[in-house]
């Protein structure tokens, strides 16, 4: 626990901190005080009753116990000195113009680079593995219906057709959408990526047009659970006919490298381990990696936590993060080539003490 109180301010619906230290979803902004003895939610009077029922703070109070008129600093002031505070931490993204005005009356306001629900929220817990098990079935299903239309589809030209129409990135994502809606889903992370073609060379490209028959379709797929409120994140490229072999060539190198990183996977093992395996496999195989600098190849890192945020701590990449268990990350190394297109393949896991869990069941599997 932080020697100093920690005060928030913000919304809960966007911020991951909030939501985990208060379990109150509100798109309005509320103030959260962290002392060392209790939690202050303070809410407007139309939320207090709610938030009463909701949260999990020890104490919910309501601002119009303080004035109708106040400022957001004055009335800050007031809940600050009742508890008898005059030094707080605050989040970097805090209100500058709010901080400089309580320090105008005398309270010392430190902000902080990473908040301690931030640390909490990488280990998971039982119930939050089960939310991340339900969204990551919802995401399962809704891939499998995305590579069932793909592989139905039938090859007119170049162009695959479906239902007698040209089948598009946007009417696939239309498929997985529906899909993940009737699974109590949203894509609050964002549209699902379909990509197919030379632009999937674009790791984070969305897709848009005619899928074609014989080249790599990248499909990303990120929802989140409406009502718990956790991610799930998986990404499987596929290619209906006959892909080029330089596209078969850099699947298998993904597939062999995402199967090495997750052979290393356990607690204790650093983030940079991981990745620099990941980097290993490439090189040999004569591909560009991130950690050479590369502008193609593989040049994004190996993974992310996964949670309350689609892409949270800890960062499989270049740094010295050792993994815990109960983190929950994707493995999700990738090839990159303009000039011929993209593979990715990525799934999530549960880190465990000896090993880890792939929370992932669907195959991988190239041709369909």
């Amino acid at each position: 626990m932080s020697a100093k109180p920690l005060l928030m301010v913000s919304g809960s619906m966007h911020n991951a901190d909030m939501y985990y230290a208060t379990r109150f979803l509100s798109a309005d902004p509320f103030v959260y005080l962290r002392l060392s003895h209790k939690d202050i939610l303070i809410v407007s009077q139309m939320e207090y009753e709610r938030a009463k029922k909701e949260s999990i703070v020890n104490e919910v109070r309501s601002s119009l116990d303080y004035g109708h008129d106040l400022k957001t600093e004055e009335f800050i002031l007031q809940v600050l000195l009742e508890e008898g505070i005059t030094s707080i931490e605050v989040p970097r993204y805090f209100s500058l113009f709010t901080a400089e005005g309580l320090r105008k009356m005398d309270i010392e306001v430190v902000p902080v680079e990473e908040l301690i629900m931030t640390k909490e929220r990488a280990i998971k817990g039982g119930q939050e593995i089960k939310y991340v098990r339900k969204a990551q079935r919802a995401c399962e299903h809704a891939m499998e219906i995305a590579i069932t239309v793909i592989k139905r589809s039938s090859v007119q030209g170049n162009c695959l057709m479906n239902n007698g129409k040209v089948l598009t990135s946007e009417s696939v994502k239309a498929y997985i959408e529906h899909a993940l809606i009737d699974a109590g889903c949203n894509c609050d992370g964002g549209e699902p990526i379909v990509a197919c073609g030379k632009r999937a060379a674009d790791p984070h490209f969305a897709g848009g047009g005619p899928i074609y028959a014989n080249q790599a379709i990248i499909i990303d797929i990120f929802p989140r659970l409406k009502l718990e409120r956790y991610f799930a994140d998986m990404t499987r490229t596929v290619a209906k006919g006959e892909p080029e072999k330089a596209l078969t060539d850099m699947y298998m190198a993904v597939k062999h490298a995402q199967e090495a990183a997750l052979a290393l996977l356990k607690a204790g093992v650093t983030c940079k381990e991981v990745h620099n395996r990941v980097c290993d496999i490439f090189e040999e195989r004569g591909y560009g990696t991130i950690r050479k600098r590369s502008r193609r190849g593989f040049i994004h890192s190996t993974g992310h936590g996964v949670g309350l945020d689609i892409h949270e701590t800890p960062s499989v990449g270049d740094n010295d993060y050792e993994l815990r268990a109960g983190n929950v990350i994707t493995i999700e190394p990738g090839l990159y080539d303009p000039e011929v297109g993209g593979i990715r393949l990525e799934d999530m896991v549960l880190v465990l003490k000896n090993g880890c869990e792939n929370l992932t069941k669907l195959e991988k599997k190239l041709v369909i």
